[in-house]
């Protein structure tokens, strides 16, 4: 059992995560999957099992949180899935689907729609698979995939440029909101770019998404110098292979993740997450709770 689970779980964690877009709901739903395995005397595939306990905990999950959401202070976004700082399976294969962007057009989708979307166009289940984990027919979950890839038509990201172009303009784009020139940002931004902050009313952050390249660039500008006064580092990563910036203090503490979504060699849309909540699995081991910041 030990080795099962020491395979298995990167597994169960991307599934979970890419779900619920939380690393604690993530955790949570994949252990009571492991506890529910112990609890079955006889199983033919430890996987088929735990992958089927995790999905469908998942969907359960996923339904209940949008609940809440509808009460959440502020848009809502999942917790960034920073590739330097966490570890999940096939990630060289699979970045892309761990975006930022990529994981808010999936909120897009009802919760069997994703589960369905995901297992067999993100991880590669085959229908007569996914069908036994979510309790429909083959014939019914081939619709579903079809209804989820209509709906994300039109928003899924397009990564059209390479990771080695996108972090250039990553570079560029870091330099010009240090040194507040706006008409260099302007350049390095879409005409209908977006900003969205998710504070949850724990941390400052923008009410409602800044739309149009002019009131991002000077927000981003305001921003930056914010946080220069308060003497926080700033350093580029990555989230699910795209660029990102990620705030921090002088012990380390992650205080903001921006994530960038590139294409056609300007920076759409940006998504920063400062509520300190979604920040936890991102912070030094021993730590106590990130301080708030916008």
């Amino acid at each position: 059992m030990e080795q099962t689970s020491t395979a298995l779980r990167p597994l169960l964690l991307s599934i979970a995560y890419r779900m619920l877009g939380s690393f604690g709901d993530a955790e949570d739903v994949v252990q009571e999957a492991y506890l529910r395995l112990h609890r079955e005397p006889e199983v033919e595939s430890d996987k088929a099992f735990l992958t089927t306990v995790t999905t469908r905990l998942a969907i359960d999950q996923l339904r209940s949180a949008r609940r809440q959401r509808e009460t959440y202070v502020g848009p809502w976004l999942p917790e960034p899935a920073v590739d330097e700082y966490v570890d999940l399976a096939d990630r060289a294969a699979l970045s892309d689907s761990l975006s930022t962007a990529f994981l808010v057009v999936l909120e897009r989708l009802s919760p069997d729609q994703r589960a369905v979307f995901l297992l067999h166009d993100v991880f590669g289940y085959s229908y007569e698979e996914v069908a036994a984990v979510v309790l429909k027919s083959q014939a019914a979950c081939r619709q579903l995939a079809v209804r989820a890839r209509r709906q994300l038509a039109d928003g899924r990201p397009r990564y059209d440029a390479s990771p080695r172009e996108r972090d250039e303009l990553a570079e560029r784009f870091l330099a010009a909101c240090r040194e507040g020139e706006l008409e260099g940002l302007l350049e390095l931004l879409a005409p209908d770019a977006t900003f969205t902050g998710d504070g949850g009313g724990k941390a400052d952050a923008f009410p409602r998404p800044i739309l149009g390249a002019d009131r991002v660039a000077r927000t981003l500008i305001g921003a930056f110098g914010k946080l220069d006064r308060l003497g926080l580092r700033i350093e580029p990563v990555h989230v699910g292979g795209q660029p990102a910036l990620r705030m921090s203090d002088s012990e380390d503490r992650t205080l903001a993740v921006w994530s960038l979504l590139v294409a056609e060699g300007v920076v759409v849309a940006i998504h920063g997450v400062v509520n300190p909540d979604k920040l936890t699995h991102l912070q030094p081991v021993g730590s106590g709770d990130a301080d708030e910041q916008g």
